[in-house]
């Protein structure tokens, strides 16, 4: 395993194929929250050797949306509706980049969420965005029942 990433992360298990591009993204549950990390790499930086902003962004929403699937007990996919981000400084290749969503607001239908992203001990990026909340039996019947429940 890759030295970055911290002791007790496991690798999230997703089958979106861009967020495979980038990952593999870590977690690690701790009660109802549910830390999310990625160990920047030579591939996700741009010519300045920093973090790309569009990696950056990608990771805030996965923390956002695996945020929401932790706090509904449903790890499936949670469609962001809406996200907004400001840049607060680079994130430095080489190093470990971490996130964790707090949910502001659930309701039955939505998860209003924020999460600041952390590298180096620095807050690089701040977001917030609300995200949908999967209708249970639209989840094909087949994996419903493998995805109830919080990730541990």
């Amino acid at each position: 395993m890759n030295k970055l990433i911290p002791e007790g992360f496991k690798q999230l298990r997703v089958t979106d194929d861009f967020v495979g591009l980038i990952g593999p993204l870590w977690f690690k549950a701790e009660d109802d929250k549910l830390r999310v990390g990625l160990p920047l790499e030579p591939r996700h930086g741009n010519p300045m050797g920093w973090a790309h902003g569009g990696l950056l962004v990608t990771v805030a929403d996965m923390v956002m949306g695996a945020g929401s699937g932790h706090a509904t007990g449903i790890r499936w996919p949670h469609p962001t509706i809406s996200l907004s981000t400001e840049f607060v400084r680079g994130a430095k290749l080489g190093q470990w980049l971490e996130g964790t969503a707090r949910i502001a607001r659930r309701t039955l239908n939505f998860c209003f969420c924020s999460c600041d992203l952390v590298c180096g001990g620095e807050i690089v990026l701040v977001a917030s965005g609300v995200f949908k909340v999967p209708d249970i039996d639209k989840i094909p019947e087949s994996v419903r029942s493998q995805v109830l429940g919080k990730w541990e």
